[in-house]
């Protein structure tokens, strides 16, 4: 297992990993239109976007197996609220169930953090759904929950987004 670096050729294999990673991760905790919603070809559409030259020090990882099947991401760059202000954000980490719990999740996280820290940017948040299982993960690298929320609104469903922020990267 390997996390490196990602682009354009791993927009396919990223997009899989996304799509059911979302599933995986939202079923029974958002509305099933939100969950049903990411599919591979909107992942696509996603990642080609994403992928465009942009003002946010964009960055992406992708950890794959030896036999080369991409398993998990992240990506992120700058906060995308205040871009001006020099905060770092990690937009979306996703890792597929069955490499859950073995560390590649924290060397992706570990690659997303440097990469930021190598675009001059000192501190990071996360933003992440309130009802996510995942939460203790940002809990146990570092990030401290913050006050502030967001709220979508999916179908007529509110979900709540809450925020960890890390002061100081390294």
């Amino acid at each position: 297992m390997r996390v490196r670096p990602g682009g354009l050729l791993d927009i396919h294999g990223i997009s899989e990993a996304y799509a059911e990673s979302w599933k995986s991760t939202y079923q029974g905790i958002a509305p099933e239109m939100f969950v049903k919603g990411m599919t591979i070809e909107a992942a696509k559409q996603i990642f080609h976007e994403s992928l465009r030259p942009n003002q946010y020090s964009y960055f992406l990882h992708v950890a794959e197996t030896d036999e080369r099947k991409i398993v998990g991401f992240v990506d992120g760059g700058k906060e995308r609220s205040h871009p001006e202000k020099g905060i770092g954000e990690v937009y979306a980490i996703y890792l597929l169930k069955e490499f859950q719990n073995q560390g590649i999740g924290r060397k992706l996280f570990q690659a997303g953090q440097q990469s930021l820290v190598q675009s001059g940017m000192s501190s990071m948040v996360v933003w992440v759904l309130e009802k996510s299982p995942n939460r203790r993960f940002y809990e146990s690298t570092g990030g401290q929950l913050q006050t502030g929320v967001k709220t979508l609104n999916i179908v007529g469903n509110q979900i709540v987004l809450v925020h960890y922020l890390w002061k100081k990267l390294q």
